[in-house]
């Protein structure tokens, strides 16, 4: 299947342009800001072979969890039983709840139903988990494969780059230049082993605006490379950093820095959990208000579970 997208012009000013989305995977990811991400929803949306999942899908209020279930199962002539389907989404001790009285985040998770039952060539989702915790989060991901089982067509667009990668897939970066394939692939660096030395920093310099800001190595959360710029990311908010992820992975494995994927450094004092989603894909949770995520490569995983004993 193709997705063919037209460029938007605005007083002269290309705001979104043109590309051609060939899908040779099950599921397609597309990064992009927030500005072109809502001018591509708004030229799917004219696509009637294409289903469009928001956050602001509405529900039947008045309707309890388990007649939400069996009313879209009978709209969409759906296959499954009611009562598997709710299992499914984890919603059996909620079957009895009016929707009304859900959490957000839970109605956001009922909200599935609608695609998961659905017929159409291609489901596109938007941001799908924004705001949703853990739990919620690992279960949108295995509907998600439920779709690849049954050789359903995903695209997702976020400007998560972590959700994306925890997905899996491929991941297209869309700029003003157009689509590009983003390198975020789970495969060994191919430079040369790094030489243990007693090298000691105190400061990793970054820059905001026109400031120059040093951070001690023992305040940086993670470090992340997206298309050659690389971010220091300290209480939630990300700094530029002229050095390259090798030169920082060399100052700072001293620190208990761990290069935990090909695009990510993560300070190994801040990790709380390693979060299993799939069989090929992993997450680290760091501690904190944030609660930030970053992805960890399969084959970095045994690497880590040496590292701190495990």
């Amino acid at each position: 299947m193709q997705l063919k997208i037209d460029e938007v012009i605005e007083l002269g000013e290309s705001l979104l342009p043109p590309f051609l989305l060939d899908f040779q995977q099950a599921i397609t990811n597309i990064y992009t800001d927030v500005t072109k991400l809502n001018l591509l929803k708004d030229q799917l949306q004219k696509k009637r072979e294409i289903y469009i999942h928001t956050q602001q899908l509405g529900h039947y209020e008045k309707l309890t969890v388990a007649e939400t279930f069996r009313f879209y199962n009978d709209l969409y002539n759906g296959k499954q039983n009611t009562d598997q389907l709710i299992k499914e989404f984890g919603f059996e001790q909620q079957r009895k709840t009016r929707v009304s009285e859900l959490s957000t985040n839970e109605r956001q998770v009922l909200s599935f139903i609608q695609p998961y039952l659905e017929d159409k060539k291609l489901f596109v989702f938007i941001e799908p988990f924004q705001n949703l915790q853990l739990n919620e989060r690992k279960l949108l991901l295995h509907l998600m494969m439920q779709f690849k089982r049954v050789h359903k067509n995903i695209l997702i667009l976020s400007n998560n780059l972590e959700h994306l990668i925890m997905v899996g897939g491929e991941i297209f970066r869309l700029d003003t230049d157009g689509l590009h394939t983003l390198d975020v692939k789970d495969e060994q660096t191919d430079s040369a082993p790094i030489e243990t030395t007693k090298l000691k920093i105190e400061k990793i310099p970054t820059k905001t605006n026109d400031k120059i800001i040093l951070f001690n190595p023992p305040e940086i959360d993670y470090i992340e490379s997206v298309e050659g710029e690389v971010y220091i990311y300290v209480a939630g908010e990300g700094y530029s950093c002229a050095w390259t992820l090798n030169e920082l992975e060399k100052r700072l494995m001293h620190f208990g820095f761990f290069r935990c994927h090909r695009s990510y450094i993560v300070n190994l004092q801040k990790v709380r959990e390693i979060i299993s989603w799939t069989r090929n894909s992993y997450s680290l949770v760091l501690q904190g208000t944030s609660k930030s995520e970053v992805p960890l490569s399969r084959n970095k995983l045994s690497e880590l579970k040496e590292l701190v004993g495990i």
